[in-house]
């Protein structure tokens, strides 16, 4: 990462899925831990997020969701777009599908009814600055991705 603006991570605040839960990113141990992650074969599974470090003064974006969850990140780190395609924070519009945790198979149907589940997946509702900060960023062995809480999918 240089100093020119491309800096990638989450921000301190922002809440990533561990084998334990939800945890802060600013309450990670350095050593490393397990956090959720989409596997090569598609399901999801836990890796280890390695060599955690900070960056200080990173322009950073915030997501909001349908889901009513936000999260702020920087601006040029990559979030998944649905179909496992990245992009960078700043580039999400209103409306774009999210590669999400979970999302009911094609064609599923919830009982007697013809309504499209509300868990066909994650949409943005908006992006916002959300000034400069602190971001912390590390390595997600294997898979280089992880989940943050509010269920959407972002590179390491």
């Amino acid at each position: 990462m240089s100093d020119t603006g491309d800096a990638r991570g989450l921000a301190e605040t922002c809440l990533v899925e561990t084998a334990e839960g939800p945890v802060v990113m600013s309450g990670t141990p350095k050593k490393g831990f397990a956090v959720m992650t989409r596997m090569p074969n598609g399901e999801l599974g836990f890796r280890q997020l390695i060599r955690v470090e900070r960056r200080e003064g990173v322009p950073l974006v915030r997501v909001r969701l349908d889901n009513g969850h936000r999260f702020v990140v920087a601006r040029d780190h990559p979030v998944y777009r649905a179909g496992m395609q990245p992009a960078p924070a700043e580039e999400l519009a209103a409306g774009d599908a999210l590669e999400s945790a979970f999302r009911y198979p094609d064609g599923y149907l919830l009982g007697e009814t013809d309504e499209v589940p509300a868990g066909w997946g994650i949409h943005v509702v908006g992006i916002e600055p959300a000034g400069d900060g602190t971001v912390m960023f590390g390595t997600v062995r294997d898979t280089h991705q992880l989940f943050v809480t509010a269920g959407v999918l972002c590179g390491e």
